[in-house]
């Protein structure tokens, strides 16, 4: 980080604090960049369905979640609309200095991002060398994330998948301001997603899903508390179970 940057200071964008990805962006830039850039944020709020960007379509606004859940699908010539990833809390979209989206963005839940145009938030990136390094970093995560993806999906069992999303949400979660994962005493998630739309996540049924659920809470790895919060008992199980070589690492 450059000399100008201020780590771990929080920034209050339109009555939201910047937090993860977007907060380190921010104070990566030197204060002119970050003057410059601050009032370009805007927070739109979104209801379960609502489609922030089309396939194919060149977005003109760059957004990070700050609260729920989007997911990134695609509809193939069998008319089926697949669920090909996630975006949680944090994570950026938009495809800066790049093309057309090639997916579609729609909302799994209820939430917020805070958005800024496109044009402009690449102008003040490529400003700034540090910026533009972790703007990089911020790309090579979502590979990452998406490769990591696949390979939750390739697991022949629901049971085995589901774990593998909860480890990820966890460590999405228990971010710390820095970017790592830390290990609560006790890990609780609040999933407000729509059991159908967790399974079609997951390419499985709801009622599979279910037993995945029920599964994973007789073997000690979970506690269903609602229908949407989940306390995560035993997280070694946990990732015994997802049988995909995943932890908590950085997010």
């Amino acid at each position: 980080m450059n000399e100008h940057s201020k780590a771990g200071e929080p920034i209050e964008l339109e009555g939201v604090l910047a937090q993860g990805k977007l907060q380190r962006l921010l104070n990566a830039l030197p204060p002119d960049l970050r003057t410059e850039m601050l009032p370009l944020w805007q927070i739109i709020r979104f209801s379960p369905g609502d489609v922030l960007i089309e396939d194919g379509e060149v977005a003109d606004r760059i957004g990070f979640v700050t609260d729920g859940f989007l997911a990134m699908s695609k509809t193939l010539q069998d008319r089926h609309r697949h669920i090909i990833g996630l975006i949680t809390p944090s994570d950026m979209f938009g495809r800066a200095f790049n093309g057309p989206s090639g997916y579609r963005i729609e909302a799994l839940s209820g939430g917020a991002v805070l958005t800024c145009d496109r044009q402009k938030f690449e102008a003040i990136i490529s400003r700034s060398h540090e910026a533009e390094r972790l703007l990089l970093l911020s790309i090579l995560d979502e590979l990452d994330a998406a490769r990591e993806w696949v390979m939750v999906l390739g697991s022949s069992k629901v049971v085995e998948r589901l774990a593998s999303l909860l480890i990820i949400l966890s460590r999405h979660k228990y971010r710390t301001p820095e970017g790592t994962a830390h290990e609560p005493v006790q890990l609780r998630l609040h999933i407000h997603i729509k059991r159908v739309d967790i399974a079609h996540l997951l390419g499985t049924s709801p009622e599979s899903l279910s037993r995945a659920f029920h599964q994973l809470e007789r073997r000690g790895a979970i506690r269903l508390v609602t229908p949407y919060d989940i306390e995560l008992a035993d997280l070694a199980a946990l990732i015994d179970i997802s049988g995909n070589s995943l932890e908590m690492r950085d997010a």
